[in-house]
């Protein structure tokens, strides 16, 4: 068995307490940073045909009571104990629907909820716990105790009036809720007296004291705003100052009021705050491709030419959806679903959700919050093959203290053009292991289509290690295409994209980018038994590497792919190959002047099978290409560094590193490879500090490649539940 797969955690930092085991999904300790790396600061961011409601002196935890026959008490479930008690799946999620069974109807029928008839003489009110068995259109603002929609009960949001839904309590879904609103008006789902410190977390039950939006058994939840394109790339520099936005293309559907959030783009060396400039501002105008600003911008965001005529602009997103499911900023709710019936969420707007609870951990005297177990911004729970199907296409998650999406052990869920802003902890994400020695558990055929994950965050910061936008968690068929990760905080590990170490999930991973995450582009801390392939990534303006690589041992193939001014270095190689060896194969390494290296190989735990680098091409570094740093307390260095073409110094050898297995360079245009040795006295090659032979190589001479990478300016095109 190979050792566990937890490299040694920094050293604390001054004022903080010792680390204590904190909860089962927790950033788990980091690799060690190579020397002379930078870190850098952190801004923390921080009923029966009638039903009556019983009003006044009724409890919001009393069950609801029906006009003509009491309804079923409920109680509150009991805490669960540490880790994350999921409890038994429903029957009907082990069935899978077919994954082509178009939506149910959903009429706008039945009595209204403003006709005190129709509730026994007096419509509900804000201490009232409702039942409803019935349709019931909602036709005027309403404010409740609690609200549980039975499996035959519908409510109906009215298409054409801006309403809103507010409960002290939960809103429990057996039957129908759908908030499906014509393009001019707004349907909100508002939870305004949240109690975080009440929250216990868990699994399949409702929980009373748990307030949010939860829909069990069959129920059927509709979300249907108003399409939005969520998001689009400026087509040029915005400077500060700048009034208004030249998008790359003219967005659907963005509306005057509109919220923006314009992304950091400025390279690492700009200031500590690199990562988190960000500009909000709202629409006051919009003319095609150009978007009027209701001020003026406070950064400049410029449009970088990351190198084979990639050039990018800032993502500008749009955050405003007329369908809102909301918490407070002092109380965050959240959404749980259990149906074994598919859900329709689309262009819904979740904001104040996942709520966090006081830990035992202090930092610097304070006392530092934990997420709630189980309770995310849109949380998909083991629902298996029954969320086959399942389509969630321009929801923005923001603010939110917890997970943003979250499908765990659900699988067939696609995740289209997506965006979760401002959120604490793993924005897409499900449920880890409980040590690192058992296997994450599955959701398969996941698919993150033109998702964003932008300005993730962690508490205390220095403690993020290996938080990251995406988590490439375990299961088979899954795919992220045309993704961005933009502004992840964290401390060492954490990334855009992580492939964690538990997980084995195989990917297909293509047209990614990471920019501007306070550490690196993608980490890899893995070691895998399967084959894994990166194709057309761009990495540029992360403040630590482009891609971070590890564990122990793994096969991974990047190809044509982008790394651009990351402030470590392009690459960092941790884990040597298993079987067929890992290959960074026509790469373009473009260190842009921010760091010393385009490559960097650090500590090898394991011996393994060679890491081979083909046909890159590698410039702006200030010291050498590839420098080798395999440290002296674990396994040499394994490297083949093959037809590549440098701008500079090739190579070096770090003199406090062991004696290579074997290092085999040949440059592009050279007949000849040379094996690289540590030289004994006055070396053979001195700008390489080493000594070299010659070496045979099995194929031969090859030309270096220049990337073909195709990223989009705009999100994924969607449209509502048709």
């Amino acid at each position: 068995m190979e050792p566990e797969q937890r490299p040694p955690q920094p050293p604390g930092e001054g004022g903080e307490q010792p680390a204590p085991a904190r909860r089962p999904h927790s950033h788990r300790g980091a690799p060690e940073r190579p020397a002379g790396s930078s870190r850098r600061a952190l801004l923390i961011w921080g009923a029966v045909g009638i039903v009556a409601a019983v009003a006044g002196e009724e409890a919001v935890r009393q069950s609801p009571v029906g006009a003509r026959r009491p309804g079923p008490g409920r109680t509150a479930a009991p805490p669960t104990a540490s880790g994350h008690q999921h409890g038994t799946p429903s029957p009907a999620a082990s069935v899978a629907p077919p994954s082509e069974q178009p939506p149910p109807t959903v009429a706008e029928g039945g009595r209204r909820w403003s006709d005190p008839a129709g509730w026994g003489g007096s419509v509900p009110g804000p201490k009232s716990a409702v039942r409803i068995t019935d349709q019931v259109l909602l036709d005027t603002d309403a404010a409740v105790g609690s609200l549980v929609i039975e499996p035959a009960g519908s409510l109906v949001f009215a298409k054409d009036k801006n309403l809103t839904l507010s409960s002290a309590g939960n809103i429990e879904v057996r039957g129908t809720l759908s908030a499906s609103p014509t393009d001019a008006v707004v349907h909100m789902v508002r939870f305004p007296g949240v109690d975080e410190r009440r929250f216990q977390g868990g699994g399949m039950t409702v929980v009373d004291t748990d307030t949010g939006l939860w829909v069990t058994g069959a129920g059927y939840l509709r979300l249907d705003g108003a399409a939005r394109t969520a998001w689009v790339r400026a087509a040029g520099a915005l400077k500060a100052g700048d009034t208004s936005i030249t998008l790359a293309a003219a967005p659907a559907g963005w509306q005057v009021g509109d919220e923006l959030a314009v992304t950091p783009t400025a390279a690492p060396d700009s200031g500590d705050d690199f990562s988190a400039q960000y500009d909000l501002r709202t629409v006051r105008q919009v003319k095609g491709a150009t978007v009027v600003l209701d001020g003026p911008l406070t950064y400049a965001h410029p449009r970088v030419a990351v190198g084979a005529g990639v050039t990018v602009g800032a993502e500008v997103l749009n955050l405003t959806r007329n369908v809102r499911v909301e918490g407070t900023e002092q109380g965050r709710a959240h959404i749980h679903l259990t149906s074994s019936r598919r859900a329709d969420v689309r262009h819904a707007a979740l904001r104040w959700l996942g709520p966090r609870t006081n830990g035992k951990e202090q930092w610097n005297g304070k006392p530092v919050t934990d997420p709630v177990l189980g309770r995310y911004g849109l949380h998909f729970h083991m629902l298996a093959d029954a969320s086959r199907g399942t389509v969630v296409q321009g929801v923005v998650v923001r603010d939110a203290g917890n997970h943003a999406f979250v499908p765990h052990m659900s699988h067939g869920v696609t995740f289209r053009s997506c965006i979760s802003h401002n959120t604490w902890e793993d924005a897409y994400w499900w449920d880890g292991p409980q040590d690192t020695r058992t296997p994450q558990g599955p959701s398969d055929d996941i698919v993150y289509d033109s998702c964003v994950a932008s300005r993730t965050v962690f508490e205390p910061n220095p403690r993020g290690y290996r938080l990251t936008g995406f988590s490439l968690g375990a299961g088979s068929g899954s795919k992220a295409t045309g993704c961005v990760a933009v502004g992840v905080q964290g401390a060492t590990g954490a990334s855009g994209y992580e492939w964690p170490e538990t997980s084995e999930g195989v990917w297909t991973f293509e047209r990614c980018l990471a920019h501007n995450n306070l550490e690196n582009g993608i980490f890899v801390w893995l070691n895998a038994q399967h084959h894994h392939t990166v194709g057309q990534f761009v990495a540029y303006h992360n403040g630590g590497w482009g891609i971070e690589h590890g564990a122990y041992l793994n096969d991974f193939d990047y190809t044509s792919s982008v790394l651009y001014g990351n402030a470590a270095g392009g690459i960092a190689v941790h884990a040597l190959g298993r079987d067929k060896g890992t290959v960074f194969d026509g790469l373009l390494i473009d260190a842009a002047g921010q760091s010393d290296y385009a490559v960097s190989t650090l500590k090898h735990q394991l011996a393994g099978v060679p890491v081979t680098i083909s046909r890159c091409r590698m410039t702006g570094y200030r010291k050498a290409g590839v420098a080798f740093r395999a440290t002296t307390d674990g396994q040499p260095d394994d490297i083949q560094v093959l037809d590549c073409s440098f701008s500079g110094n090739e190579v070096w050898l770090d003199p406090e590193s062991p004696t290579p297995k074997r290092i085999v360079l040949r440059k592009a245009g050279d007949a000849q490879a040379v094996e690289l040795n540590k030289s004994q006295g006055v070396a053979a090659a001195p700008a390489w500090n080493a000594s070299t032979t010659p070496a045979d190589v099995p194929d031969g001479p090859r030309q270096p490649v220049t990337p073909s990478v195709r990223l989009a300016d705009a999100a994924v095109p969607t449209a509502r539940v048709t």
